[in-house]
């Protein structure tokens, strides 16, 4: 998955906005980038995902 291309797409929030925001705010949940970002609070059927993404960056 690329940088630009969509995670979340009930508010619009890219992968690299993810990722921007769980390592300037070290955030280490769900919920923390819900609260940051907005990704995740709408359906929440991305909520996975962002999951995947946190393992990745907080290894």
């Amino acid at each position: 998955m690329e940088n630009n291309e969509t995670v979340c797409h009930c508010m619009d929030v890219s992968r690299g906005d993810i990722i921007k925001a769980i390592k300037e705010l070290n955030l280490k949940t769900v919920e923390e980038v819900g609260k940051a970002t907005e990704a995740g609070t709408g359906c929440g059927g991305c909520q996975p995902v962002i999951q995947e993404i946190l393992d990745e960056i907080n290894r």
